[in-house]
């Protein structure tokens, strides 16, 4: 599967939903159609990225400690869209997830995001970016 279907349900849920469960609903796969849309592109320049829980954190840090500004200012905002998807996935008694307005202005968060994201891992700099990340990973410490 494509994660940019993940962006079309979201996008479809925001514009057409009616009820909160839609609103949330469309929160959380616009978080997840930005966070597989990376790790794709990681895993595409050659990066391993665990297959569990932590592999959220592991994004946000790979895209964070590329040494490129806009992937940085990516990795953060994909961050808080995290923040939200957990608001709308776990706390039931949060109602600005239920808000259209807002499930439309996260729906546009991730699409920027990709957008970016695509942008910068496929631009002139992608071999920068990816020595940038490989020194982050070599200064880390095992384990």
């Amino acid at each position: 599967m494509e994660p940019r279907q993940f962006l079309y349900l979201a996008e479809r849920l925001a514009e057409h939903g009616a009820y909160p469960a839609e609103f949330r609903s469309a929160i959380s796969r616009a978080y997840y159609a930005a966070f597989h849309f990376g790790l794709i592109l990681l895993r595409e320049m050659s990066f391993s990225i665990v297959q569990n829980a932590s592999a959220h954190e592991e994004v946000y840090q790979h895209l964070n400690n590329s040494g490129d500004d806009e992937l940085a200012k990516a990795a953060s905002k994909m961050n808080d869209l995290r923040t939200r998807r957990i608001h709308a996935d776990y706390e039931l008694n949060r109602s600005d997830v239920e808000k259209k307005k807002n499930a439309r202005m996260h729906v546009q968060q991730a699409a920027r995001l990709i957008e970016t994201i695509e942008k910068r891992c496929q631009s002139e700099d992608r071999g920068e970016i990816i020595d940038a990340i490989q020194e982050w990973k070599d200064r880390r410490p095992p384990g």
